[in-house]
C-alpha cells in the first residue's frame, strides 16, 4: 500500500552486508538493489536526474559541477532512510573499502602537517569518494549516467569547434569579448579537459565494439572526442591515452575479443582524427614538445636555472623525493609529512630562479609518499589494483570488450596522474571514482547473469 510517496513493503535482510560477486548470496543482493526504487519511486527518479545532470556538468567546469554535486549528495541524503539497505552490498566491495582507507588515511595525515590550511583544502577533493553510496540507488541506470557524461562532453566539443571556425574565420576577438579559451570550450585548464575527453573516446571505443546498433554515430562521437582530445595538446593526456588503446588492443586481441581487422580500422580512424586535428594545433603541440624535450636535456646537464615549466617540474620532483625520508626517516618514510605539506618545501633553495613553493608538484605518486607516506601510496595504488582485478572478472551481457575498457580506463587515468595531481582537484578525481562505482555495479551483476 501506499503511505504518502513510498510503498510499505518488507524489509531485506541487509546485515552483515551481502559479498558483491557472491553467488550464494546473489538472491539477498538483488532484493537490496530492488529495495529503494520500489519503496521510494518517485525519489528514484528525481534521484537518476539530478545524478544526470551532475554527470552532463562535471566535463563542463567546476561551479556548474560543484553545484549540480552539492545537490546530489543533498539529496541522497535525504533519501538515506528509503536507500540505505540498498547501498549496504557496495560497502563490502573492496573497491570500496581501499578508497574509504586512502580517504581516511589523508584526512588523518592533516593532524600533523606543517601546512594544515593547504591539507584542508586538498581533503576538498576526497568528498567525491563519496560518489559509490551516492549513486549506488540508481545504477541500474548506469547507461543513462553515461549518456549524460558524453553530453556534457559533446557540448565542449561544439564549444571548441566553434572556436576553431572563428579562428580560421579570424574572429577571435569575438571570442575573446566572451572569455572563451582557445580550443578549451568552457573549462579553464585544458588537461582536465582533455581527460574528460579521453573518458569519453575510451568509452565510445567501448560501445563500438560492443555492439553495432549504433556503430557509426558511435564512430562519429568517438572521432570528435578524440579530435577535441588531441587539439588540447595536453601531452600527459595524449601519453595516457596512447597507453591505453594499446593495452586495450592488445589485449582484447589476445583474449580475441576482437579481430586484428577491426582493430586496424580504428587505428585508422586514430590516424585520421590525429591527422585532421594536427592542422589546427600543430603549433601549440610543436612548442610543447620541443620545450618538453628542451627541459629534459637542460634539467639531465645540469642546468636548472632556466625557465621551463619541464625543468621546473623534474626540479619539483627530484626535491620533493630527496626529502620524502629525511629525519626522523622511519616516521615521515612511514606516514609522511601531512596533507598539504609539500607546500611547505622551499623550492627556490637550490633554484633562486624558481618559485620558492607550490602547492601541486605534478606527480600524485611522489606527492602522496611526501605528504602520507608508504602508507598512503600503498593505499592509493591497492585502488588501481583492485579495479584492474575487478575489471578483468566482468562478463556477461555488457559485451566481450567491456572489462577491456575498464583496464584501459584504469591505466588512462593511473598514467595521467603520474604527470598531475588529480588526486587533489575534484573533478579528475571523481572520474577515478565513477570508474570504481561502474566496475563495482557490474561486478554485482556479473554473478546474475552468469547464474540465469
Amino acid at each position: 500500500m501506499l503511505v504518502g510517496l513510498f510503498v510499505d513493503i518488507p524489509k531485506p535482510k541487509c546485515w552483515p552486508p551481502p559479498k558483491v560477486g557472491d553467488e550464494q548470496e546473489n538472491d539477498r543482493v538483488q532484493e537490496l538493489l530492488a529495495y529503494g526504487y520500489k519503496r521510494d519511486p518517485v525519489g528514484d527518479k528525481i534521484h537518476t536526474i539530478f545524478a544526470c545532470i551532475f554527470m552532463f556538468c562535471l566535463p563542463i567546469d567546476t561551479v556548474p559541477s560543484a553545484v549540480a554535486s552539492a545537490i546530489l549528495i543533498g539529496y541522497a541524503v535525504l533519501r538515506l532512510p528509503s536507500t540505505w539497505r540498498t547501498i549496504t552490498p557496495a560497502l563490502n566491495s573492496k573497491i570500496f573499502m581501499f578508497l574509504i582507507a586512502w580517504a581516511g588515511w589523508s584526512v588523518v595525515t592533516i593532524l600533523w602537517s606543517s601546512d594544515k590550511l593547504v591539507g584542508l583544502d586538498h581533503a576538498k577533493a576526497l568528498r567525491m569518494v563519496l560518489l559509490p553510496v551516492v549513486l549506488w540507488p540508481v545504477m541500474r541506470h548506469w547507461n543513462y549516467l553515461l549518456v549524460a557524461f558524453l553530453a556534457g562532453v559533446l557540448l565542449q566539443n561544439i564549444l571548441q569547434l566553434s572556436e576553431l571556425i572563428a579562428t580560421i574565420f579570424g574572429i577571435e576577438n569575438w571570442l575573446s569579448s566572451l572569455d572563451i579559451r582557445y580550443f578549451r570550450g568552457f573549462e579553464k585548464h585544458s588537461g582536465k579537459l582533455a581527460m574528460f575527453m579521453g573518458f569519453a573516446s575510451l568509452s565510445w571505443l567501448g560501445i563500438i565494439f560492443n555492439g553495432k546498433k549504433h556503430r557509426i554515430k558511435a564512430i562519429f562521437f568517438f572521432a570528435l572526442a578524440t579530435s577535441g582530445m588531441f587539439v588540447t595538446a595536453s601531452l600527459a593526456v595524449t601519453v595516457g591515452y596512447v597507453l591505453s588503446v594499446s593495452l586495450f588492443g592488445i589485449y582484447a586481441i589476445i583474449q580475441k575479443k576482437i579481430t586484428i581487422k577491426q582493430m586496424f580500422l580504428a587505428v585508422v580512424v586514430v590516424l585520421v582524427v590525429t591527422t585532421s586535428t594536427w592542422f589546427a594545433a600543430r603549433d601549440m603541440v610543436t612548442l610543447k614538445v620541443e620545450r618538453a624535450i628542451q627541459g629534459v636535456q637542460e634539467y639531465y646537464n645540469g642546468n636548472i636555472q632556466s625557465n621551463n615549466s619541464t625543468i621546473m617540474r623534474l626540479h619539483w620532483l627530484s626535491k620533493t623525493l630527496s626529502q620524502s625520508f629525511d629525519e626522523p626517516a622511519v616516521a615521515h618514510g612511514v606516514f609522511g609529512h601531512g596533507l598539504g605539506s609539500v607546500a611547505s618545501i622551499d623550492f627556490s633553495e637550490d633554484a633562486p630562479k624558481f618559485k620558492k613553493t607550490t602547492e601541486h608538484i605534478h606527480n600524485s605518486y611522489i606527492q602522496i609518499l611526501y605528504e602520507e607516506g608508504v602508507v598512503g601510496l600503498l593505499l592509493f595504488l591497492l585502488i588501481f589494483c583492485s579495479l584492474a582485478l575487478k575489471s578483468k572478472q566482468i562478463v556477461g551481457n555488457y559485451g566481450g570488450t567491456i572489462y577491456h575498457i575498464c583496464l584501459a580506463l584504469t591505466l588512462f587515468w593511473a598514467t595521467v596522474t603520474f604527470f598531475e595531481n588529480s588526486q587533489s582537484s575534484g573533478r579528475p578525481l571523481a572520474m577515478l571514482i565513477l570508474l570504481c562505482t561502474f566496475v563495482m555495479y557490474f561486478n554485482k551483476t556479473r554473478v546474475q547473469e552468469k547464474s540465469q
